[in-house]
């Protein structure tokens, strides 16, 4: 899928995500310091949510809002005027403790595996006791289980693509700076449930459960969550003690 029918697609499905019913309830839940912290959030961004995106068009979009236009041209998307520059890897700015929930979509597979665990370690100090970490991500045991039931010669092929783990050409002098400025789009480190699981214990969650779209008993993830990010694909819910 080329990459403006890609966002066409995340636009139409962002807009069909359940509204927040009143700013009014986003400001209670923060004067009341009940957050819910959304990193990675790309076009997903409900008021009643504080959301967070650390990727490189977003940083341009929201220091130089001139190159928008020029950015869009491009197949990258206008993002929400409610978006806050985060990067979870280095620590955002939310109080310790102080989080309901948290919650990431299609995020953390772009991470080396150090930067992953401090991300978890990070998300891990943000929530209050009992509050609610969900993710989802791609589904390395699914990819691999499509792989090894293809009996044809593109199988391998098909697999790298799926996975986007690898790179069909490099590009070379000019056309290699957006790679290089862009460069997180790639599959870092992926994911199936046993090894996020162990990963997520170790960094001190516990109630670890595979979860499916819409069965939080927290409302407020319908506001975030998507048919289309979560099909065919891993999602956990766990939560600090």
């Amino acid at each position: 899928m080329r990459k403006q029918e890609k966002f066409r697609v995340q636009s139409s499905q962002v807009a069909a995500l359940t509204r927040p019913k009143t700013i009014t309830y986003a400001m209670y839940n923060t004067a009341m310091d009940h957050r819910y912290v959304q990193f990675g959030c790309g076009m997903c961004a409900p008021e009643t949510w504080q959301n967070f995106d650390a990727g490189p068009a977003f940083w341009l979009q929201s220091r130089l809002p001139f190159l928008t236009p020029l950015l869009v041209k491009q197949g990258f998307p206008p993002y929400p005027k409610n978006i806050q520059y985060g990067d979870v890897i280095k620590g955002l700015p939310v109080p310790a403790g102080s989080a309901e929930a948290v919650y990431c979509s299609h995020v953390l597979e772009h991470m080396a595996l150090d930067e992953f665990r401090l991300a978890i370690r990070n998300v891990f100090s943000y929530l209050r006791p009992g509050g609610t970490f969900r993710l989802v991500l791609p589904d390395l045991e699914q990819l691999i289980g499509i792989y090894t039931g293809d009996p044809t010669p593109a199988a391998c092929s098909r697999f790298m693509q799926e996975a986007w783990l690898g790179e069909t050409t490099i590009p070379r002098g000019l056309k290699s700076i957006p790679a290089a400025v862009f460069g997180r789009a790639r599959h870092l480190w992926m994911w199936d449930y046993k090894g996020m699981a162990a990963q997520l214990a170790e960094a001190g969650f516990t109630d670890i459960r595979r979860a499916q779209m819409g069965d939080s008993p927290d409302p407020r993830f319908k506001e975030v969550e998507s048919d289309y990010r979560w099909k065919d694909c891993l999602g956990v819910d766990c939560k600090r003690p």
